[in-house]
């Protein structure tokens, strides 16, 4: 690159175009150099950390590094994300260089997590966040060959959806434990489809009584206790919930005023001034229905849907799912099941 004279200063400055980790053009302009010797040593220096940065000669930790940095992640997912690193990728990969890792790393590699996790669902989560990293080094780092290309994913397993019936459920969460209103909140869950974030995460000043739904648009950061960001667009709704639930949460407001001091409506319905602790809840929720996740009850909310009926349109907008193809590939086999009941039109 030339070096330019500033004649009104007598002084000399250098200006080179690159390309940021962006790959936009950008320009850098250096002045204020009193021979023309230095300008030349400091565009060479410029350039050289330059490519530094943003070359294959950087190793797996930096790209880690470079694109958590740079990636607009919720901090559980950056926490998710760190920890899957550091426990199944770091030790592996993350001292060598991203141009060397071949095609045979990254077979055993994918190898390794397929045997040695129970779902394979959770082997490729940890390989698809391999796979970030080397197409975070394609893109701003100049990558040329990608080895995870050759080797192919690890394959989706659809996962086995557990519900229980609604029969079973009002049996069983009679004998939920009474402490706190953790049978209020279960049964919330059940008839709302709410995921438990979402309802820990709920205020009073979410909860409409007189038009019998609730305002979704946050939920718990399970770890932190704070309000974050709902799971997806979609995800922020109007929620209606029948009359039964009503009166139950008329019964909860009212006795929350009465025993909670300074009560307001930017009080948490489960917990007051502070949320429910998840980890003591999922507890008391695992001795009743041990058989089951708390995310269970979103499924047999869906399920007890579709089983009445409900056209599968409205069971998306109900679930607050972004696109129906999520609705259908997760609960479609519930629809196929109701083929031969839906023939008795004919008979």
């Amino acid at each position: 690159m030339p070096i330019y004279k500033d004649e009104k200063r007598k002084t000399y400055y250098f200006k080179v175009r690159y390309k940021d980790i962006y790959g936009r053009d950008k320009q850098a302009l250096r002045r204020g150099f009193a021979k023309r010797r230095e300008a030349v040593l400091a565009e060479a220096d410029f350039m050289s950390n330059l490519k530094n940065v943003f070359s294959d000669e950087v190793t797996i930790n930096e790209i880690f590094e470079h694109n958590i940095k740079h990636k607009n992640l919720k901090d559980k997912t950056i926490r998710r994300r760190t920890n899957e690193y550091n426990l199944h990728i770091k030790p592996r990969f993350g001292h060598i260089k991203i141009k060397d890792v071949t095609i045979q790393q990254a077979m055993d590699f994918k190898t390794d997590l397929e045997n040695g996790f129970k779902s394979l669902n959770s082997a490729r989560t940890v390989y698809s966040n391999f796979k970030i990293l080397i197409n975070h080094a394609v893109k701003f780092f100049g990558l040329r060959v990608d080895p995870t290309i050759a080797v192919g994913p690890i394959q989706r397993v659809k996962p086995k959806i557990n519900f229980i019936k609604r029969e079973d459920f009002e049996s069983r969460v009679k004998g939920f434990c009474d402490h706190l209103y953790y049978r209020e909140l279960t049964r919330l869950l059940f008839y709302t489809g709410l995921r438990i974030g979402e309802a820990l995460a709920l205020t009073w000043a979410d909860i409409d009584l007189e038009k019998r739904q609730l305002y979704v648009d946050k939920t718990l950061d399970i770890t932190l206790r704070i309000p974050t960001s709902p799971k997806t667009i979609g995800s922020e709704a109007f929620v209606p919930f029948p009359l039964f639930i009503a009166d139950m949460l008329v019964t909860m407001k009212k006795e929350s005023a009465e025993n909670i001091y300074g009560f307001n409506e930017e009080m948490y319905v489960f917990g007051g001034p502070a949320p429910y602790h998840y980890s003591h809840y999922m507890k008391k929720f695992k001795k009743t229905f041990p058989e089951l996740r708390i995310h269970d009850m979103r499924h047999s909310y869906a399920s007890y849907l579709i089983n009445k009926g409900v056209d599968i349109y409205l069971v998306k907008e109900l679930m607050r799912h972004d696109d129906i193809k999520q609705t259908a590939n997760t609960y479609g086999h519930l629809y196929m099941e109701r083929k031969q009941e839906i023939m008795s039109v004919f008979d």
